[in-house]
């Protein structure tokens, strides 16, 4: 087990809980806690919970299956620094018609909020590439306890694109950008957005929203239009094949 991180099993309420100590990794030039790790991070614990239910990576791998991720809904009020023990709480809701709603609370060690997330996930076929009914797979009915939604956090929310100057550039995805289920992994288009952007700009502003759509995954061998428009507070960033739109964010920064 790795020493920066204590696992604890489902609360009682239906939250799981997991202490994270921020290490030199997780942190930029700033000492604050990168948006990919932070992503990471919460795609790792809804793993560690998924397993206490018989949902985890290896129970839909025997089924051929995995999750996918939808949509995200961030909200940062604070940012964990450098050896900062960062409380996180992650909870699923009720799946609707396939879709698979999971929250997130991450809190200081006084409890005082420092990230909200909403998210929306799916399970499909690692074959078909299509959605798949979890039950008729084998597996357990998945957890129907409604603990808590953010009614501020809208995941399915439209992406407004602003106004502002816009730049697009041509990037194939490398062998890092990939993840063990063969495509884009989710947290890599966070360090492409924050590629884009220079060291001063890292010094000036910090993101305090993120909206995401995760459209259509990205396999091997696909060229993507990486489009930026930069507005005064806002930041839109969209990935786009042949095949379409495969990812939109828009961030709020300040």
């Amino acid at each position: 087990m790795d020493n920066n991180i204590n696992k604890y099993v489902e609360q009682e309420d239906g939250r799981y809980f997991e202490e994270r100590l921020i290490i030199t990794d997780d942190v930029d030039l700033n000492i604050r806690w990168t948006l990919q790790s932070v992503l990471a991070w919460l795609q790792e614990v809804a793993e560690s919970h998924s397993r206490v239910y018989g949902y985890g990576f290896e129970d839909l791998k025997a089924k051929n299956a995995c999750w996918v991720c939808l949509r995200y809904h961030l909200k940062f009020e604070s940012y964990p620094r450098l050896y900062d023990k960062v409380h996180t709480y992650t909870w699923a809701e009720p799946a609707r018609l396939g879709v698979y709603p999971r929250m997130f609370s991450l809190e200081d060690e006084s409890g005082a909020a420092l990230i909200r997330a909403s998210s929306m996930w799916s399970i499909i076929d690692l074959d078909k590439r299509s959605m798949v009914n979890p039950v008729e797979q084998g597996l357990p009915p998945y957890p129907v306890r409604k603990i808590q939604n953010f009614n501020d956090l809208k995941p399915l929310a439209k992406i407004e694109i602003p106004e502002g100057e816009e730049k697009i550039y041509k990037y194939r995805p490398v062998y890092s950008d990939f993840d063990m289920n063969g495509h884009v992994n989710n947290t890599s288009y966070l360090l492409w957005f924050d590629n884009h952007f220079s060291l001063e700009d890292h010094r000036k502003y910090e993101v305090r929203e993120l909206l995401i759509h995760y459209n259509q995954e990205v396999r091997p061998d696909v060229e993507l239009d990486l489009k930026f428009v930069l507005a005064a507070d806002k930041v839109y960033f969209s990935a786009d094949s042949e095949a379409g739109n495969h990812f939109q964010m828009l961030a709020a920064i300040d």
